[in-house]
């Protein structure tokens, strides 16, 4: 058995998801990178397996009653497994819901920084003065938000329509439901006039009326409800909770800078204390570079034990390419790579040892530039006594691995197999590997010959969301336009620029397509009413018969082929339905066939399989837009909600493939995709553009930049010096400007 005196993780007869009953032994004490083309498997090793196993192991160490308040998890279905230590995930996932939560406080830094004004400055006031989540300290107009919400009066009414033909938006003032009749009953309004025709008064007690008991009598019966604007019952609905608007019902608001605090968050007396000049809310609102830079000003007796602390979070922050965020950041609005990042900062302070570390890309959304950071903090992490796993496409970050370990060769059923393992150098030597090859450059992606030349102009005008300059930029339609720049320079911001100013364009993000475990393949590429189709004309019988969702599914399990059992603190274990045995149907079902084939056989073909099974024109149409989106390895039956955030931006492209004249919106489509997946994504990007739309894809990855026609970068750096237009035009062009970061990179 090994043991830490004996570093190796070792996994004997793996055969979670797509592995094929492997055998794998992992050096401890190094950086270790898993690679392979999508879908092969290695996340399947590295999260499902490692991670998940170090963490169930760490938690059976607790006592059966704190067990039932953590996260449960099961067993991976690995025969062996030996060398697994307690595991740290450091995950893309976004750092979803309360808008309390921000950068300071996720990593500390703004506990420090309270407790420095509360020992240094004057007057002397308890840390809790400068808490904004206190009542002490926090605004009493926003209760330290520091923003506020303002009633966007247009997404809520449609003033060009009557109360009786529906003016009111949201689903709960329906026409003929309680609350329109409510409205109704009150006879303040005249149901059939325009809303654009009321008056300011009119208008103002549809929206904001406070609550009233009315009566309203029809016969003997009487019935009393309560009235109020439309905006006051949304805006004072469930504050106990929120506080607020839920988020559902945020889109019918606009967040505005909070009149009294400005921002700030805290109360006036807590921002009157100031240290150089600067109250705590101004320093929490400083890009991280600039606070770093005052903290360091600070000399004071009482701040010789707080000030190290702070300093520490701050660099580390800082190390992970976060210089441009501020300490008041919201944590829900970073970015997946962002809240990696930060992630990241909080375990560069830990003194943690002997500890898995499991990293997914943490160089998403990262400028080649910044990516020596992140190879720097790795190594810091390794230097400390821990394993280093990470799943990673990027070529620097696989170049400075002590270790790689390949997965593949395909995706899906054609991947769950160990291609190569070793150092670098073992790894370019190895004829097998994809990887190697471009790494020693046998393939490599050949950059674009010719230009596009544009069919017209999308104008951006005025921009300066953030901390964008007041920009006007053309961007050319009928072409590929990379935008690109540091992390922080403003890309998202421009994004969003473009969708408020051009409410057309179309974004095909990473977002789940849906969490359903009814939703398959088969069924959101609408191949499966005709595969059904085909089962019930071959047999004479109703085609819902082949559908798990209706007269075919199985009666025990309801059709999704296990069920749950919920075993307490030692988790939720999904167990293969003792009736269908996982296929999901009843037995009958699985008596008729077609060309020999059941129901459940031809869901588990993949879309290359179904395309050869299948003579079906359009069938085979949908499986081919598969298959031009590199998911040719993927299962009909393979449930939505499985789905990887990659695969889940190709599925959405592939059901644009044969659309024309759009402009498509990409945010990073390269995020999570092995440099031969690369290959085919600019085979289907271009299919796009040549099919008559535009694609503007932010990006970082430079054989993408490069195959361009048109590029626009913004900087120079991130923050509030960023948002500048650094330079627009083709690749080549934008490699001579000097002052590109862009382009030096598209020299090199």
């Amino acid at each position: 058995m090994n043991t830490l005196s004996n570093p190796a993780i070792t996994l004997i007869g793996a055969s979670e998801n797509n592995l094929k009953h492997i055998d794998v032994v992992i050096p401890r004490g190094k950086i270790v990178c898993f690679v392979g083309v999508s879908g092969s498997g290695k996340s399947t090793i590295a999260f499902d397996i490692i991670a998940r196993e170090g963490q169930r192991q760490y938690f059976e160490s607790l006592p059966s009653f704190a067990r039932r308040y953590l996260s449960k998890s099961n067993r991976p279905n690995v025969d062996e497994m030996h060398g697994i230590s307690a595991s740290v995930v450091i995950s893309q996932n976004r750092v979803h819901g309360n808008p309390r939560s921000t950068v300071g406080t996720l990593t500390e830094a703004y506990t420090y920084l309270r407790l420095l004004y509360s020992r240094v400055g004057l007057p002397s006031m308890d840390s809790s003065y400068y808490s904004f989540n206190h009542p002490y300290g926090f605004c009493k107009t926003c209760k330290g938000l520091g923003r506020s919400v303002e009633v966007n009066v247009d997404r809520m009414i449609d003033r060009s329509r009557s109360l009786n033909e529906g003016a009111l938006i949201p689903r709960e003032w329906y026409v003929g439901g309680r609350q329109w009749s409510i409205i109704r009953a009150t006879h303040y309004f005249d149901m059939d006039k325009k809303v654009q025709d009321y008056t300011d008064r009119e208008l103002e007690i549809l929206l904001y009326a406070k609550p009233e008991m009315v009566e309203a009598s029809s016969g003997n019966l009487v019935d009393r409800f309560t009235f109020q604007g439309v905006a006051h019952r949304i805006m004072h609905r469930n504050t106990k909770v929120h506080r607020g608007p839920s988020e559902s019902d945020l889109r019918y608001f606009d967040f505005v800078a909070c009149p009294t605090c400005h921002g700030g968050r805290l109360n006036e007396k807590s921002l009157s204390v100031k240290l150089h000049g600067k109250n705590i809310g101004e320093v929490g609102d400083m890009a991280l570079t600039t606070c770093l830079d005052l903290i360091k000003r600070i000399e004071h007796k009482n701040a010789e034990v707080i000030k190290p602390r702070l300093l520490d979070q701050l660099e580390s922050l800082i190390s992970v390419g976060l210089g441009y965020v501020t300490l008041n950041r919201s944590t829900d609005t970073l970015s997946g790579g962002e809240a990696q990042r930060v992630k990241m900062a909080r375990q560069l302070g830990c003194d943690l040892v002997e500890t898995i570390y499991v990293l997914d890309e943490p160089t998403a959304g990262l400028h080649p530039r910044d990516v020596g950071n992140v190879i720097t903090n790795l190594r810091r992490l390794r230097d400390s006594g821990n394993t280093v796993l990470v799943v990673e496409h990027d070529e620097s970050v696989i170049r400075s691995s002590d270790y790689i370990i390949e997965v593949g060769p395909g995706g899906g059923k054609l991947g769950g197999e160990i291609v190569a393992m070793g150092t670098v150098k073992e790894i370019l030597a190895n004829k097998n590997s994809l990887t190697g090859k471009y790494l020693n450059s046998t393939l490599r992606i050949a950059d674009k010959k010719a230009y596009r030349e544009a069919k017209g102009n999308v104008e951006i005008k005025h921009a300066k969301r953030n901390n964008l300059k007041d920009l006007t930029v053309q961007i050319p339609q009928g072409v590929l336009v990379a935008l690109t720049g540091v992390s922080g320079s403003g890309k998202s911001s421009f994004v969003e620029e473009i969708k408020s100013q051009h409410d057309d364009v179309v974004v095909i993000d990473q977002s789940s397509i849906g969490k359903s475990i009814r939703g398959c393949i088969a069924t959101y590429v609408g191949a499966f009413d005709r595969i059904r189709d085909h089962f019930a004309n071959e047999n004479r019988i109703h085609p819902s018969l082949f559908s798990f969702n209706s007269h075919g599914g199985c009666s025990a399990c309801k059709g999704v082929g296990f069920m749950e059992m919920d075993m307490n603190f030692l988790g939720d274990v999904k167990i293969p339905c003792e009736v269908c045995h996982g296929t999901r149907y009843k037995e009958k079902v699985l008596r008729y066939l077609y060309h020999g084939k059941t129901i459940v056989e031809v869901l588990q073909m993949t879309a290359t399989e179904i395309y050869d099974f299948f003579d079906d024109e359009e069938i085979q149409k949908q499986m081919q837009l598969l298959m031009d989106v590199g998911l040719s390895y993927i299962e009909m039956g393979q449930t939505l909600d499985t789905l990887s955030g990659g695969e889940c931006q190709r599925l959405k492209l592939a059901s644009r493939l044969q659309q024309k004249g759009e402009f498509y919106i990409l945010d990073e489509p390269t995020s999570g995709l092995h440099f031969a997946d690369v290959e085919k994504l600019l085979i289907l990007l271009n299919q796009l553009v040549d099919a008559g739309n535009t694609v503007f894809v932010v990006e970082h990855n430079v054989d993408v930049i490069r195959n361009s026609d048109w590029v626009i970068d913004l900087g120079p750096e991130g923050g509030d010096l960023g948002g500048h237009l650094i330079a627009q035009g083709t690749p080549k062009e934008i490699a001579k400007v000097k002052a590109s970061y862009t382009g030096k990179y598209l020299i090199q």
